[in-house]
């Protein structure tokens, strides 16, 4: 319930603070006297869209504070906003920058437009000339029954598992349509991992093989040298062997005669040793050599494959190498596509399956509520004055091939379910109902509209705790306007109940009477008053709301 609300540079509000009682409380005045402005603040506090030019000319900000005695909501409200809350009340404070800023807090603490509207969703409810032109949309009448009935979760769920079906059935599309180019794609990179796999390269090998080719290559000139090496150092003419064993016997006989001489004769007898070594072993290289053309075939095949592998994936042994493990991860991922599309095919039929079990019980639901909403809108028609009037619920299904099958037919399936309702209406005995959108007079859309929210609030006790009705008193008079008056003071009963009226029938329903009136401020630019009035001005207002005009 609403207990405070203070507004501060409101369009032409400069300041204002009201205090409100249980029951049902009436603003009335003269045409443009404001009365919205207080609408217009109250919505902002209930998390409504805030604009600029909502400022008071003049003013940098503007500030709505609302305070909300949380005392009727049930323990479920309490615990899913605890942290948020202080006793039993919610002090609500929402301001406006001229820089296009909004700053929200609750109880003090800094919060999100988002979070103040899941706050206030329980807490208010504000049905106006949006909520009439809502009735006025027959693509909305599906969100009146679904919230009469209480099917908002069941709602959600069917339009979360349509979209978990439809992006199923996308996949599985995609898929199909790729599939030719998927399996070549899965061949292509089997082809690749093959090749790869079958040359077993291994890093450095390119390199051994050219050097093995050069020395292939130069075969007969190695092994000639060879020879020439090894006959030289030691062959049976004048080679290095014989003129050193010469040396070596002189340097001998110079040592027996000259001691000092004995280190320089064991450096020319391990000179001796050292080149028998060496020629020993140009005498195996040279041994070793091979003139083998069919190995340099060999070896040519194996570079001319290695040359083609870099080229084809990448420009070393270390990047074909590094190709083959990216080609086995990408494998991985890429499954055998048949298998890929059967797996899509069971996701599809499950998801499916879900939407469809989902679908066909808020169908039943809605029909079963359908028939207590049609029993209890003619009903609280029947107390505003209409007392022979029809209100039907028209399902409306699309045939097609393919659908869900509800009641022996194929219908089309939507995130909102299977069907879409719209409202059929008569006021007059013996016609026949007809779309509601079509054939409702203003008093009459205002007096369904009325009986929809009546019938909501008897079928949900935990419905807002606040209604706030602003002119949906339009379009109707006398005796009709007592009746309506008498079913918004019904409905204030078990909650609180704002109406911002023009027909003193409807005031003199209220438990409180606020008056709004444009006054000179001291600026001399007029700004908007609110008074709360007692049983004289109750009075006086009365009379004025009943003054016929001048002739």
């Amino acid at each position: 319930m609403l207990t405070e609300l203070k507004i501060e540079n409101i369009a032409l509000v400069d300041r204002t603070e009201l205090a409100f009682e249980p029951g049902m409380s009436v603003l009335t005045g003269e045409t443009g006297a404001g009365k919205s402005i207080i609408v217009t603040a109250l919505a902002l506090a209930l998390g409504g869209r805030g604009e600029r030019e909502y400022i008071r000319h003049g003013c940098k900000s503007a500030v709505v504070e609302a305070v909300f005695d949380i005392s009727p909501m049930p323990p479920a409200f309490r615990k899913e906003h605890e942290e948020w809350l202080d006793g039993d009340r919610v002090r609500i404070r929402r301001s406006l920058s001229s820089d296009g800023n909004s700053r929200v807090s609750i109880n003090g603490r800094r919060s999100t437009l988002a979070h103040l509207r899941q706050i206030t969703a329980p807490l208010g409810e504000i049905l106006g000339q949006h909520a009439t032109q809502m009735l006025m949309n027959e693509d909305n009448h599906l969100l009146f029954l679904d919230r009469f009935a209480g099917l908002r979760e069941k709602t959600d769920l069917v339009g979360t598992l349509y979209n978990l079906w439809r992006t199923a059935a996308d996949d599985l599309r995609r898929l199909r349509a790729r599939r030719e180019q998927l399996i070549q794609e899965r061949e292509l990179l089997l082809f690749q991992r093959e090749e790869i796999d079958r040359a077993r390269l291994r890093v450095g090998e390119e390199r051994e093989l050219l050097d093995e080719r050069k020395i292939l290559d130069a075969a007969r000139s190695l092994m000639a040298s060879s020879a020439l090496v090894e006959d030289t150092l030691g062959g049976d003419g004048n080679s290095v062997s014989l003129l050193l064993a010469t040396v070596r016997k002189e340097l001998e006989s110079m040592a027996a005669i000259d001691h000092g001489l004995e280190e320089q004769n064991r450096e020319l007898y391990d000179l001796t040793l050292r080149l028998e070594d060496l020629r020993r072993t140009i005498e195996l290289y040279g041994s070793s050599i091979v003139d083998d053309p069919a190995r340099v075939e060999e070896v040519n095949i194996r570079l001319d494959e290695i040359y083609k592998l870099k080229k084809k994936y990448g420009g070393s042994e270390e990047t074909v190498l590094e190709t083959l493990t990216e080609i086995n991860e990408r494998l991985k991922t890429r499954r055998d596509t048949d298998s890929a599309i059967a797996e899509l095919e069971a996701e599809h039929e499950r998801c499916y399956q879900k939407y469809k079990d989902a679908a066909l019980d808020l169908s039943a639901r809605r029909a079963k509520a359908s028939r207590r909403l049609e029993k209890m809108v003619v009903t609280e028609l029947g107390e505003l004055a209409i007392d022979q009037a029809r209100f039907t619920v028209e399902f409306i299904r699309e045939e097609i091939e393919d659908g869900v099958i509800l009641d022996g037919r194929s219908v089309r399936p939507t995130e909102h379910g299977l069907e879409s309702v719209r409202f059929l209406f008569s006021a007059n005995p013996g016609e026949p109902p007809r779309s509601l959108v079509k054939t409702a007079s203003g008093g009459e859309l205002s007096r369904v509209l009325l009986a929809l929210k009546s019938a909501e609030q008897k079928q949900h006790k935990l419905s807002p705790t606040l209604m706030v009705f602003d002119e949906v008193d339009a379009g109707i008079g006398g005796s009709v306007a007592v009746e309506v008056g008498r079913k918004l003071r019904a409905l204030a009963a078990d909650r609180q109940v704002i109406v911002i009226t023009h027909l003193h029938q409807i005031a003199r329903q209220a438990d409180s009477h606020y008056v709004v009136e444009k006054v000179a401020g001291d600026s001399k630019r007029n700004i908007v008053s609110v008074m709360r009035l007692e049983s004289e001005g109750i009075d006086t207002e009365l009379d004025r709301m009943l003054a016929l005009p001048d002739r």
